[in-house]
């Protein structure tokens, strides 16, 4: 069971465990069953027969688009281990820039829950939220 604020997603491989769970629930609280799952916090859930898959498609598409590279080229490795960053290449940002900075890098943070191939690089950036220059941006673009 994952509970959000006000939401409840129960997930269980037997449905007479969940409608129990839920006549439980409902004594002590007012529940209303939206039916399958299909999103849940910018996360689509697709159900097969034997699973469920999270997907962050839709996510990673508005991520691109707020960055303005939503025509960008595909790269198989999101940054080498051997590019090494540092708080004194570039110039520094203004304040409208590095607000966008920690915007996307937060972004990217919550991507890395579906998306872990690219926690490596989002965990360099990360690093320079308090003081992003142009070189952090480039990277993170």
């Amino acid at each position: 069971m994952l509970v959000y604020v006000d939401d409840i997603i129960v997930a269980s491989s037997s449905q007479a465990t969940t409608n129990s769970l839920l006549k439980d629930l409902q004594h002590d609280f007012a529940l209303k069953d939206l039916g399958d799952l299909h999103y849940f916090l910018d996360i689509e859930v697709c159900r097969t027969p034997d699973t469920l898959v999270l997907s962050q498609g839709w996510y990673a598409m508005d991520i691109l688009s707020y960055a303005g590279m939503k025509n960008c080229k595909l790269v198989n490795i999101p940054l080498p281990t051997s590019v090494k960053l540092s708080v004194e290449v570039g110039d520094k940002l203004g304040p409208v820039d590095a607000t966008k900075y920690r915007s996307l890098v937060g972004s990217l943070e919550y991507l890395t829950l579906t998306c872990s191939n690219i926690s490596f690089a989002v965990n360099k950036v990360c690093q320079f939220l308090h003081a992003p220059t142009t070189s952090h941006l480039s990277v993170v673009k």
